[in-house]
């Protein structure tokens, strides 16, 4: 499922919007997610946390594989490098998610 996921998110229309992979720890499954390339990363990770249904914590986003990068909650997604096709992990920055 995931590289058929990034291979559709390769091929992206819309040039103003990423396509990114999110995994979590506790989901079996990742999501595929459709962002603005100018969406905070603390935003996208909020929203990536809900959907995953984490309530609480500090919700953030790091780069996969391991061993990732925590990405700057205060940056936009394509000022911290992130592009569509990427796979990024949800991580609690403060402990709990």
């Amino acid at each position: 499922m995931a590289t058929e996921a990034i291979e559709a998110a390769n091929v992206a229309d819309d040039k103003s919007l990423l396509k990114v992979l999110v995994f979590a720890a506790r989901a079996v499954d990742p999501i595929l997610f459709e962002w603005a390339r100018t969406l905070k990363v603390s935003e996208a990770a909020l929203e990536a946390a809900k959907k995953f249904g984490y309530v609480g914590g500090t919700p953030g986003l790091m780069t996969r594989p391991q061993p990732g990068r925590v990405l700057d909650p205060n940056k936009s997604l394509v000022a911290d490098h992130v592009k569509s096709g990427d796979e990024l992990e949800l991580v609690d920055t403060g402990g709990g998610v």
